[in-house]
């Protein structure tokens, strides 16, 4: 028993019941179950526990920078160059400075212009993927085959692997096939994390990408035209919330670059990723056209299950995104929301309530909490040797 009051053996059985009940009438007169997983900085560490926090990586010294001069030109201008350190406070507030200035040009200061912004931005979203790539592997793909790198696989993510490879087996079992995948992603990552998992899961020598939807179709990816990727079967949804280190504007729309770059390439075109502001600007066509997505995949989810994603107060348009499974008290019901985070299970509890402020008076969506790692969660549902110490 977790001191929390939380019993995460029931939260596992729970599932598993859960799964059983759905995919048992999978095939009867309702639509085939749904289930999204929303992955949060805590997924991502759960697989690598090298990967950053946002207080990690979203915080920068003077050092940092020595090389963006409109970065620099910035900090001169505001009134920054003396500090020596920006935590994730101070950088959610320089962030916004930048929205500002850029939303609004009758109040912009006087040294700065269209360029100097747009080339800032484009530092600073170049910076955030140099200080991920130096914290951590971030699984490009080797430029032959458009594999992920095999690296070695640790217990704790086989453990992974071996979970969604079981959801795997058992949607086959009950017929869903290749035309109904049992589960999706939503994640707020910029990582490669879920398709380094997938292509595992899959146990195919083809790339990873022909099998996924992203909420929009790219030009090129990797270098190769679309049609060289053109999916056979466009089962699953994976979509990038926040942005992602692959996605990389064009004039024409996006290309999808998996492939390692040099500082120089990623300076010349950086990927596209919403940063930390006290007020979020997702005012590009990208997010106009995958917001209608993952509002409609929430909607049709039966079983919502939030992976290290904590429902800060700043992600104030993405909470909106993420109430959407369930908009009124009617369209709750049968609504399960599993929530796997190590964080402080009643910030966590309180904040999903207030999303779904009718919770605690219908029941619905009925709550499942898991207070530990995502890993542990994933062996014991698949009943490996693993288990958390709180159990």
């Amino acid at each position: 028993m977790a001191s929390t009051g939380i019993n995460n053996a029931d939260t596992v059985a729970a599932f598993g019941r859960l799964m059983d009940e759905l995919l048992a009438d999978a095939n009867g007169p309702r639509k085939p179950p749904v289930v999204t997983f929303w992955c949060g900085a805590g997924f991502s560490k759960a697989w690598d526990r090298r990967s950053p926090t946002d207080g990690e990586l979203f915080a920068i010294d003077l050092d940092d920078i020595r090389d963006f001069p409109n970065l620099q030109h910035v900090m001169h201008v505001i009134g920054w160059e003396d500090y020596r350190h920006l935590d994730f406070e101070r950088f959610k507030n320089l962030r916004y400075v930048l929205d500002m200035q850029v939303r609004y040009p009758d109040i912009r200061n006087r040294y700065f212009d269209d360029q100097n912004l747009r080339l800032s931005i484009h530092e600073l979203r170049t910076l955030v993927m140099r200080r991920f790539t130096a914290a951590c592997d971030i699984h490009n793909v080797d430029d032959a085959t458009l594999r992920f790198s095999a690296t070695g696989v640790s217990p704790e993510q086989r453990a992974i692997t071996d979970f969604f490879a079981a959801l795997e087996d058992r949607a086959d079992r009950a017929g869903l096939g290749d035309a109904w995948p049992l589960y999706h992603f939503l994640t707020t990552n910029y990582d490669f994390t879920i398709e380094t998992i997938l292509e595992r899961v899959y146990r195919q020598q083809a790339p990873v990408f022909g099998r996924l939807y992203r909420g929009v179709t790219p030009q090129r990816i990797c270098g190769g035209t679309i049609w060289e990727h053109l999916p056979r079967t466009v089962d699953r949804n994976v979509i990038k919330i926040n942005g992602g280190f692959e996605i990389l504007p064009t004039l024409e729309g996006f290309d999808f670059e998996y492939r390692q770059r040099s500082d120089a390439e990623i300076r010349q075109e950086p990927p596209l990723l919403i940063l930390p502001s006290q007020v979020q600007d997702y005012d590009e066509p990208y997010f106009h056209q995958v917001f209608p997505k993952a509002v409609r995949l929430l909607r049709e989810t039966d079983v919502l299950v939030v992976v290290g994603y904590s429902m800060p107060q700043e992600d104030s348009l993405v909470r909106f995104i993420l109430r959407q499974l369930a908009e009124s008290p009617h369209d709750a019901r049968g609504k399960h929301v599993f929530v796997i985070d190590t964080k402080n299970h009643a910030t966590i509890k309180s904040r999903l309530e207030e999303m779904f402020f009718y919770l605690p008076r219908i029941g619905w969506p009925r709550e499942h909490y898991y207070s530990g790692r995502f890993e542990d969660f994933c062996a014991q549902v698949t009943g490996g040797t693993r288990a958390p110490p709180n159990t």
